[in-house]
């Protein structure tokens, strides 16, 4: 859920402005407003998130909006050229030989004290119906590019996603024969502890039977074949899936935990070793999906 977005423009004949949206891994959706310099923001505030979940399902999403004047006058904001000759001053006092960039408005607005003195930058009507266009433009950049990491990451997820329907696969391959080996090894069992002496036959049908009972896995193989059955649809139908893999995959861990503790045959370590690489790293992929 990674990515950034950004548009400028012109707002009036005395503002531009330009916005900039980022957003990182959230499981809920989390919008954050930086303006510079300091504006009046709580109806901006108030419109900023339904118009980014128009898009934007979950993510710590932040919008930085840049405000820069184009005419004199701009209300609500006094620039102190004094302090920018007091930097220009002390500037001049640098060691020979190092060289600096010339400074921009930019560097001047981040400079404290530089843009002070009639309180909170006000915007028109006009100009924040303006300004909320750029961040619609923002934020679509935004999702241009999540949409392009998520394509990136789909070959991984489905590699994933094979790894654990061979899991699957294998377990009911192993459930299938559970009976009968259990019933052999039954009776190596009671052969080597009787040492040679008749085994009941009806006592090791009813053993065999009860300890396949107790190892049966049928339930959770056949569980494991839905839940990777709707995980493979949640992947073809695309939109905001991310919530809805996190709930899957939890599922699919509580399949292979019931499974492993159920069932103790050879090779069962390895292969639950193994879903569970193949379920952390769909974990880890799955958070970059919205």
């Amino acid at each position: 859920m990674t990515g950034f977005g950004q548009a400028q423009a012109e707002l009036s004949p005395r503002l531009a402005a330009q916005v900039r949206v980022t957003s990182l891994n959230s499981r809920f959706l989390e919008v954050t407003l930086r303006t510079h310099p300091r504006m009046e923001a709580a109806e901006l505030e108030a419109a900023l998130r339904p118009l980014l979940s128009e898009r934007v399902a979950r993510g710590r999403v932040q919008v930085v909006v840049e405000l820069r004047p184009i005419g004199r006058d701009v209300a609500g904001l006094v620039l102190r050229w004094d302090v920018a000759s007091s930097l220009l001053d002390a500037l001049a006092q640098r060691p020979k030989g190092l060289e600096l960039a010339p400074l921009t408005l930019r560097d001047l607005l981040a400079l404290p004290g530089f843009a002070e003195g009639a309180g909170e930058l006000a915007l028109a009507p006009e100009e924040q119906k303006t300004l909320l266009g750029l961040v619609a433009a923002a934020r679509d950049a935004l999702v241009s590019v999540r949409e392009r990491e998520a394509a990136a990451l789909l070959p991984q997820i489905e590699g994933e996603v094979a790894e654990l329907e061979s899991f699957q696969r294998w377990l009911a391959g192993i459930n299938g024969q559970l009976r009968e080996t259990l019933l052999a090894r039954l009776r190596e069992r009671m052969t080597s502890l009787l040492e040679g002496k008749e085994v009941n036959q009806d006592r090791l049908l009813q053993e065999a039977a009860l300890a396949a009972d107790r190892s049966d896995v049928a339930e959770e193989v056949q569980r494991l074949a839905a839940h990777l059955s709707h995980l493979r649809d949640l992947l073809s139908e695309g939109g905001a899936v991310g919530k809805k893999l996190d709930f899957l995959l939890q599922e699919v861990l509580r399949e292979v935990n019931t499974a492993a503790s159920k069932c103790r045959e050879v090779g069962m370590g390895e292969r639950v070793v193994g879903a569970k690489a193949a379920l952390e790293k769909l974990r880890e992929q799955c958070a970059n999906l919205e």
